[in-house]
């Protein structure tokens, strides 16, 4: 049975399985495969030119039999059985081209030629699964660089050992970054209750409900309703944690962000970075002797500690220290300090808890 014999509404169920299985993250033959079927054909093949990469040609494809024949053998790059198929079936093909440009994107149906010839309604449905097909594809692609970018994002965030959770407008946890889950696992100054953050202590709870509640009725437009800051203490005794509640600004406006509402940052005063020695040898051009010694200061040891952890004499460590001091254009042990922390060596491991 061809396209033009079925009715509307079966027709924008093919679409609609077509369009799931690019938004589900499925291999471009999943979509194929249903167009094949559909189509009662041979084969199925997606041809997508990258413009801005010259030569840069991706193939998908899909057949009744996957195996190619004897004739075409297993050897054939994807154009030559491209050109195989054409040559041994009748096709029908379609072409779409995006608004900026970027790439072209050609759709080929191939039925046996024994079967019937394909007539202009497939041809025009062909037109219109290219279309699907393409911005499926871009539209797929644009999800995974923002997950990307995302994951770019937390990573920094976790090497800064800075904890972010993101609540709706409920109030309850959308996302948490690693760096967060850690903090909130051990239950020390701020906890999960019920899908929500809460503080374990009961009057520093009560001021961060309201923090958050006010965060959460923030407008995009109300730039009265700023960034609350605060101190929780931690049951252990140690150092508080340092919280910051900020409301997502024009999350109300944008349908893609629309259940994010509020952004809680978590900093554990008690964790400390960790640079990496070759990172450091690399940024300021020291010696590995150098970059150890720096390490160690960037870390809080005294010099006499670095010396002993690196099994020196002191007289050394001061030795390293001051060539680092020429190199660096510095002159004090903590402008040291600040130089590495504020550098980009930060963001070249991961965070450590303090011992």
């Amino acid at each position: 049975m061809t396209f033009h014999a079925r009715s509307i509404v079966e027709f924008g169920h093919f679409l609609n399985r077509v369009a799931d299985s690019l938004m589900n993250g499925k291999p471009l033959r999943t979509p194929l495969e249903l167009i094949r079927e559909q189509f009662g054909a041979y084969a199925a093949v997606l041809v997508i030119e990258d413009r801005l990469r010259t030569g840069e040609t991706y193939y998908a494809f899909t057949e009744i039999n996957e195996q190619m024949t004897d004739a075409v053998g297993a050897a054939l790059t994807r154009p030559a059985q491209l050109a195989y198929l054409s040559e041994r079936c009748q096709p029908i093909s379609a072409t779409y081209v995006p608004a900026d440009d970027t790439a072209r994107y050609t759709l080929w149906v191939f039925r046996d030629r024994a079967d019937a010839k394909f007539d202009d309604d497939a041809a025009s449905v062909c037109e219109i699964l290219v279309s699907q097909l393409a911005r499926g594809v871009e539209t797929s692609w644009r999800m995974g660089a923002t997950e990307v970018e995302r994951r770019l994002y937390s990573d920094v965030m976790d090497k800064l050992y800075v904890g972010v959770v993101i609540l709706d407008h409920s109030g309850k946890i959308v996302r948490a970054s690693d760096a967060a889950t850690r903090l909130l696992e051990a239950r020390d100054g701020l906890q999960i209750q019920g899908n929500k953050l809460r503080a374990t202590s009961a009057k520093e709870d009560r001021d961060f409900q309201t923090a958050v509640k006010a965060a959460m009725q923030s407008t995009a437009d109300d730039e009265g309703t700023k960034s609350r800051g605060l101190s929780l203490t931690k049951q252990s005794g140690s150092r508080n944690l340092g919280v910051i509640v900020r409301p997502i600004r024009g999350s109300k406006d944008n349908a893609a962000a629309a259940n994010s509402a509020v952004a809680i940052y978590i900093r554990d005063p008690e964790a400390s970075l960790e640079v990496e020695g070759d990172l450091v040898r690399q940024l300021f051009d020291l010696t590995p002797a150098e970059a150890a010694v720096a390490r160690r200061l960037t870390a809080g040891l005294s010099l006499e500690d670095a010396a002993t952890s690196l099994d020196i004499s002191r007289n050394t460590a001061r030795a390293h220290l001051r060539s680092i001091f020429s190199k660096s254009g510095i002159t004090r042990q903590t402008e040291l300090v600040r130089l590495v922390l504020n550098s980009a060596v930060i963001l070249g491991h991961g965070p450590r808890q303090a011992a």
